[in-house]
């Protein structure tokens, strides 16, 4: 393990690198999840301190993008062992859409991802932003903005045939909202907002005539129909 020590960046005082907060300000350390354990270690440390497990982003030059933010150069860099590209300036991330959904899918790997990214720095109130609309750093056209999961909070710039854009922090804050069961929650709001309108949609039809001289009439044209879409759905969201 490390046995060299660090700088506290709020007050100064040395501080050991495998330390998550200053012994002497009780400043909170920049820090990162273990990749094995997803225990949290400093950015400076080489090793996790509870496991032994290795952390380190790896840089490999130009990625030949630009930031969409900042129009920075994106860097390209291996974190975690998956490739991406990083802007240096605000912090942001470009991340190919089928590696993501793949991320997204195995534990392991979210956990090693996020072993290799930086912890939560925010502090104070976050701010709100305007909303505006950001190119694709492939193929230039405006990105769509989407609420990843519906219910994580969490704004992300999308191209249906490239990728996803991170601002800084938010995809470490998106693989920890997988963590923790936020797609399974998702996909349960879902289910229910699907049977609530199939209640609706059958409710609202009238009911059928007591006169039987009249033809009684049907439920409604196409019920029949939208309670099998509706079902269908729900059975696609269940897989």
């Amino acid at each position: 393990m490390e046995t060299q020590t660090i700088r506290c960046c709020s007050c100064g005082a040395p501080i050991p690198v495998d330390a998550i907060q200053c012994p002497f300000c009780q400043s909170q350390a920049a820090t990162v999840a273990c990749p094995k354990c997803l225990g949290m270690v400093s950015v400076a440390a080489k090793h996790c301190p509870h496991c032994g497990g290795a952390v380190n982003v790896q840089e490999h030059g130009p990625s030949g993008l630009k930031c969409p933010e900042c129009k920075s150069a994106l860097v390209q860099a291996s974190v975690g062992g998956v490739d991406l590209s990083q802007c240096h300036r605000c912090g942001g991330v470009w991340l190919d859409r089928g590696l993501f959904e793949r991320i997204a899918a195995d534990r392991e790997e979210r956990g090693t991802v996020l072993g290799a990214l930086p912890g939560d720095q925010t502090k104070g109130a976050v701010e709100v932003e305007a909303i505006h609309y950001r190119p694709c750093p492939e193929c230039s056209r405006m990105m769509n903005r989407t609420n990843y999961g519906r219910i994580s909070g969490i704004i992300l710039d999308t191209c249906k045939d490239h990728g996803l854009w991170f601002d800084k922090d938010e995809l470490r804050r998106v693989l920890e909202f997988i963590q923790k069961g936020g797609l399974d929650k998702s996909r349960e709001r879902q289910i229910q907002e699907l049977e609530d309108k199939k209640r609706l949609a059958v409710a609202s039809q009238p009911l059928p005539s007591l006169d039987w001289d009249v033809p009684a009439k049907p439920h409604g044209p196409g019920l029949l129909d939208l309670i099998n879409v509706l079902d269908g759905l729900v059975d696609l969201i269940r897989r």
